[in-house]
């Protein structure tokens, strides 16, 4: 069970970092939007809707398999 935890762990601190990549990408992109629109332009650029719930989904996910991984090895501890 240990080794099974362990995976958990790393994955669940995978999908964090990468959503916190997706964070920081998705900032960038609405100070982009932010500053076309202070410019007046008319040009359309895309919506960062889509990925901010992407992002927001992946550090649901990353932090509850986190939380898992680090529940299972606590469990296995105890016993």
């Amino acid at each position: 069970m240990q080794i099974v935890s362990r995976i958990v762990v790393a994955l669940g601190l995978v999908v964090f970092v990468v959503s916190l990549l997706l964070l920081g990408k998705d900032i960038i992109d609405i100070n982009q939007l932010h500053a076309v629109s202070n410019a007046n332009r008319s040009t359309s650029f895309p919506s960062p809707l889509n990925n901010v719930l992407i992002t927001y989904g992946l550090a649901v996910v990353g932090g509850f398999l986190l939380g898992l991984g680090i529940t299972l090895t606590r469990r296995r501890a105890q016993v």
